[in-house]
């Protein structure tokens, strides 16, 4: 994202400072702009949260843990806030996919019913954040409450070390929930390797500058495991959701979308196995001894 990466220009704090607010500008342009499409805005809202939330973690070292947990349980909240509404608009997204993928096997008049239905209860939560004391409103209050604090965030250092251990922990964490969910891949596992590996994505994002070519490749690697993993989670709520017994399907059908489901699960397993462990086969500090000469380099060459 443009904008989303350390600068040459500003110290460390001046640039944590533009990241941070402009990933709130971008909510709040969301929150208050044109609500024609509000789905995607909280989507996009959403998504800028854990971008902020990713920075709160690459810093959290520097700024202390009081800082981190105030600012970071502020913005899982918000991201609480709007998660029924997107479990909704995933629920149709999936069901549009299975439709294209299973057009040879089951009629696509066959999910127009169920499709429908789940876009009748998503509405109906709709109606209620566009209301004037609804969630869209409040989070505008929120951001801009938040748009205030950021300056007070105590960045006191201007080289690497701000980074260090934050990047150190979430790297860890990625290789640790890796691990995890290898051995015994339930959904909640694979769910918390997806967002330690998301929040590593963003900070490698944020430090792309000290060496463009290799760091967007890993970059994108990380994106891609994320993505895979993410298709994995939806096709998981979907499965929950047709196995109730108020979806109005057939037997028949019922069982050809939960076989489909896991048909795709097992086939994103083999390419999120096989990137992640090549992502994650550093040693924690190896990585981030790397990344700090990737930085001497770059100040050195640019200053």
């Amino acid at each position: 994202m443009k904008g989303f990466s350390i600068s040459k220009r500003g110290n460390v704090k001046e640039n944590i400072n533009r990241i941070l607010l402009g990933q709130i500008d971008y909510s709040l342009k969301h929150c208050t702009g044109d609500q024609k499409d509000v789905h995607k805005s909280i989507h996009e809202i959403r998504k800028s949260i854990k971008r902020i939330r990713a920075v709160l973690r690459l810093i959290r070292e520097e700024i202390g843990y009081s800082s981190y947990y105030r600012e970071n349980v502020f913005y899982r909240n918000i991201n609480r806030s709007t998660s029924d509404f997107r479990t909704y608009d995933v629920l149709v997204l999936t069901l549009e996919m299975l439709r294209s993928d299973l057009s040879k096997t089951i009629p696509g008049e066959t999910f127009e019913p169920l499709i429908e239905s789940v876009r009748e209860q998503r509405g109906k939560m709709l109606s209620g954040m566009l209301s004037a004391d609804g969630v869209l409103h409040d989070l505008s209050e929120n951001f801009l409450q938040a748009k205030e604090r950021i300056s007070d965030l105590p960045i006191e250092h201007d080289n690497f070390e701000v980074f260090a251990g934050g990047l150190h922990r979430m790297y860890q964490q990625g290789r640790d929930y890796l691990s995890t969910a290898r051995k015994n891949p339930e959904a909640h596992h694979l769910h918390d390797m997806r967002k330690r590996m998301k929040y590593l994505w963003h900070q490698i994002e944020i430090l792309r500058p000290v060496y463009p070519g290799p760091l967007k490749a890993y970059a994108d690697s990380l994106e891609n495991i994320t993505g895979n993993l993410g298709v994995y989670h939806d096709l998981d709520v979907l499965s929950e959701f047709l196995q109730k017994d108020d979806t109005g399907l057939k037997e028949r059908i019922q069982e050809t979308l939960l076989d489909a489901c896991e048909h795709k699960k097992a086939a994103l397993l083999l390419k999120i196995w096989s990137r992640a462990g090549a992502a994650f086969s550093e040693k924690p500090r190896a990585l981030v001894y790397r990344m700090g000469e990737y930085w001497k380099i770059y100040y050195r060459i640019t200053s």
